[in-house]
């Protein structure tokens, strides 16, 4: 199985993310699994909104445009998850990934699973979760379930819209 390992970091030390590092796993049976690219986006003007990233995310073999607009719009909605380290600590990070109960080779679920502690992702490092769904497999997620996803104290729209545009650019970087 591949996945997504997102995390944030407050470089700056001003109480907000500035720094997002996209980590793209394939999932061993050993101990570690396999990094096989990575990308990143800094917000260096400490406003919410990525000023800089690198990376090929849609794993076409290059960086061009279409990358940066995925990163970029993929790091903005990240940095309001309010889900982040301070300094450059690694514990808390957001593991994506899909999974195809049709088995038809179609993606038809997208986990974002929110992870607190170091080494591989585990089902005791999980501290919630959120989910988006096709449920009519026509290949748009139409369904999601999530929870208070930018850690404001409400379960609202803000929170469907940000399980919603990650899951479908995290479909975008053709990670499955």
């Amino acid at each position: 199985m591949r996945y997504l390992k997102v995390t944030a970091q407050d470089r700056g030390g001003n109480g907000k993310a500035d720094t997002v590092f996209l980590h793209f796993f394939e999932e061993s049976s050993g101990v570690e699994d396999t990094l096989v690219h990575k990308a990143y986006a800094l917000d260096v003007s400490a406003d919410g909104k990525v000023d800089f990233q690198v990376g090929d995310v849609n794993n076409d073999g290059k960086e061009n445009s279409r990358d940066e607009r995925l990163l970029k719009s993929f790091a903005d909605a990240f940095l309001q998850l309010n889900w982040f380290n301070s300094g450059n600590a690694w514990a808390r990070y957001l593991k994506i990934f899909t999974e195809d109960f049709a088995a038809d080779g179609s993606s038809d679920t997208v986990r974002l699973h929110f992870h607190e502690g170091v080494g591989k992702p585990s089902d005791q490092s999980i501290v919630y979760t959120a989910s988006a769904y096709d449920t009519d497999n026509d290949g748009k997620l139409d369904w999601l379930i999530h929870f208070d996803m930018d850690n404001d104290g409400d379960q609202d729209a803000v929170d469907q819209k940000l399980v919603s545009l990650l899951s479908t650019t995290y479909l975008k970087f053709n990670w499955r």
